[in-house]
This record gives C-alpha cells, structure tokens and sequence, in this order.
C-alpha cells in the first residue's frame, strides 16, 4: 500500500515543550508535573486549573508559569516545521497528532499556520483518548480520509510509535529532523509512493 500520510507529533518533534524545561528546572517535582501534563492531555483539567496546580507546587505566580515556561520555554523545531510543509506541498496528507491539553494548541500554531501545515488536527483532550490509545490513530487515519496503513507517525517517544504499529501505521522514533526525515523517505521510497 503507497504510504499517503504523513503525521506528526507535536511536542517533541515541532515544538520543544516548556513542560521539559519545568521539570528540569524542579526535578523534585518531576512525578507530578508529568501527572499533570497527563491530567491536561486527557482533558480532565483545564489550562487554567493546570497552570494554577503549578503554581501551588512549584511556588511560581500564574505569570511566572505563563512567561517562563508557555511563552518563552516552547520553541519550535524549525526544521520539522519545514519539512512537513515540503511533505505538504509534494502533495502528501499532513496531519498533527497530539496528546495536549485543552487551550494549549492556540498559542504555538495560528489558525493560518494550521491551515497552511496540516490536512487534520487531532488533539487529545478535544477528543477524550490520548496516545499511545490504538483507537486516537485509527481516529487520525480516518479523519485524514485514508487508511492506517497509507500513513507513516513520527513521534518522539517510542511507545506511541509502536502503538501508531499496533493501528496499522508505519512509524519512526523521532530523535531529530535529520534523522527522521531520512527513516520516512526510506519508507517512502520502499512503499512506492
């Protein structure tokens, strides 16, 4: 089957999340900063009560959290942004697939940036199931309008790559954009797309 689709993980291989530098900067807290995240990702808390449950372990005001961390630790990982639209414009499907809390997406991607980059957007806490579920790939897959095994996953953490497997997709561990983007043209080239 030609591969037709190509999706991307968002934190980790288009972004560089702040939630990372948090954790190093109170590695103390680290256990319970990914608890959170995982809160958020699901869609059980709100960016607000996140941030406010932040600020009650960490000792930081809303501010601090929101300057130091959203703002100014999230940087984006040009290259990938780069290459998705190269993938775009060869005339692939591009779809972001991210585990993500609620009110989060808006500040890393304008509407115009998302309409540009990708074909479909599926974020974890809109629809309640979060990688590495089997069932939020077959979600992505469909909404892209094609079947698992046309789409390659790039992903920075491996579980959710071979969940992505698992689904019917190919899937490549993200290290970085180099690396990556050689291990999807070689599936690429081996698929006859």
């Amino acid at each position: 089957m030609a591969i037709k689709a190509i999706i991307f993980d968002c934190f980790g291989v288009l972004v560089t999340p702040g939630s990372k530098a948090l954790a190093n900067d109170y590695p103390k807290f680290a256990g319970e900063i990914s608890n959170l995240d995982h809160q958020a990702d699901y869609g059980l808390i709100s960016r607000k009560e996140y941030t406010q449950a932040l600020t009650n372990l960490v000792g930081l005001s809303d501010g601090q959290i929101e300057d130091r961390y959203w703002k100014d630790s999230s940087v984006r990982v040009q290259s990938s942004f780069n290459w998705a639209k190269q993938l775009r414009q060869a005339g692939y499907k591009v779809g972001l697939l991210s585990n993500i809390g609620q009110g989060f997406f808006n500040g890393y991607f304008s509407d115009r940036e998302r309409q540009e980059l990708f074909d479909a957007v599926i974020l974890s806490s809109e629809v309640g199931i979060a990688k590495p579920d089997v069932a939020i790939y077959e979600i992505m897959a469909d909404k892209l309008g094609v079947k698992p095994d046309e789409c390659v996953m790039v992903d920075d953490t491996q579980l959710n790559v071979e969940a992505a497997k698992n689904a019917g997709m190919r899937g490549v561990w993200f290290i970085n954009t180099s690396q990556a983007k050689e291990e999807v043209n070689k599936i690429l080239e081996s698929k006859g797309a």
